[in-house]
C-alpha cells in the first residue's frame, strides 16, 4: 500500500486542462474574435485601422479576451501537473522543481495580462483617442511574443530533470531535446521588437506563425506524455502492491 497521497485522478485532469487549453485559446482568437488574434495586423498599421479593427469585431474580441484570461488557469492546472509528476526525483533538494512553480506563476500572469490589454483596447475604442487604443493592442501583441523568458525557463528546467534522472525520468529523453528546440523560439520571437515589417515582425512567419505552432504542439505533446507518465505510474504501484501477496501465495503452497 502507497500512502504518499498520490491520487492519479487529480492529475490526469490536470493534464487533460492542457489540452483544453490547446482548444480554447486558438478557438477563441479565431472563430470567436474572427481571426483577429489568429492573423495578427501588421504593427505597421496606423492607430485609425487598429481602431477600425476593433470597432468592426468588438463584441466577438471581448468575448475572446475573456476566454484569454480565464484560460491561465487551464495553462495553470496543465503545467501543475507537469511539475508534480517531476517533483518526486529530486528528493530532499528539488531546485528544478522551486524553478519551475516560479516560472509557472509568471507565465500565468503573461497569459491573463495577454486578455486584459487586448480586453483594455477593446474597451473604449472610437471613444478614446486611437493612440491609446493602439498602445493597449500592441502591449497584448508584446505579451503574446516579447514574454517568453518565464516559458523558456520551464522548458529548459523541465528538460533538465528528464536528463538527470537518467532511467528513473519521468518523460522520454526525446522530449528533453523537444524542450529545448520548442525554448529556442520563445527568445525568437522577440525578435518583433526590432521590425514592423517582414517574416520577423508581428505578423511575420517566423516570430508568429511558427513559435504558435510549436508551442502549440508543445502543449499538445506534453498533455499526452504526462497522461502516459500518470498511467505508467499506476501500473508500477499495482504491480508493486500484488507482489506481497504473490510471495505470501508462495510461501503458503
Amino acid at each position: 500500500m502507497h500512502n504518499d497521497g498520490f491520487d492519479p485522478r487529480v492529475i490526469r485532469f490536470c493534464a487533460w486542462t492542457g489540452l483544453a487549453f490547446a482548444f480554447f485559446w486558438p478557438f477563441a482568437a479565431f472563430v470567436v474574435a474572427q481571426g483577429q488574434y489568429i492573423f495578427p495586423p501588421s504593427a505597421a498599421d496606423p492607430a485609425a485601422t487598429v481602431v477600425a479593427d476593433y470597432e468592426a469585431h468588438l463584441t466577438g474580441i471581448r468575448i475572446a479576451t475573456v476566454i484569454f484570461i480565464f484560460s491561465s488557469v487551464l495553462y495553470t492546472t496543465w503545467s501543475m501537473a507537469i511539475i508534480q509528476m517531476v517533483r518526486r526525483r529530486e528528493k530532499d533538494w528539488p531546485i528544478l522543481y522551486n524553478i519551475m512553480v516560479v516560472a509557472v506563476a509568471c507565465e500565468v500572469v503573461v497569459v491573463m495580462f495577454i486578455g486584459f490589454f487586448f480586453g483594455a483596447a477593446a474597451w473604449r475604442p472610437g471613444e478614446t483617442s486611437p493612440e491609446v487604443t493602439q498602445a493597449f493592442n500592441d502591449l497584448g501583441w508584446l505579451g503574446v511574443l516579447f514574454t517568453g523568458a518565464p516559458f523558456l525557463l520551464f522548458q529548459i528546467a523541465l528538460a533538465a530533470t528528464t536528463f538527470l534522472a537518467g532511467k528513473e525520468a519521468t518523460y522520454p529523453r526525446w522530449s528533453a531535446y523537444f524542450n529545448l528546440f520548442t525554448s529556442v523560439f520563445m527568445f525568437e520571437a522577440c525578435l518583433l521588437l526590432f521590425f514592423k515589417t517582414g517574416p520577423m515582425s508581428q505578423d511575420g512567419a517566423l516570430v508568429f506563425y511558427v513559435p504558435m505552432v510549436v508551442f502549440f504542439a508543445w502543449i499538445i505533446t506534453f498533455s499526452v506524455l504526462t497522461l502516459k507518465a500518470v498511467n505508467q505510474e499506476v501500473a508500477v504501484r499495482a504491480a508493486a502492491d500484488r507482489e506481497p501477496a504473490r510471495i505470501a501465495t508462495g510461501a503458503s503452497r
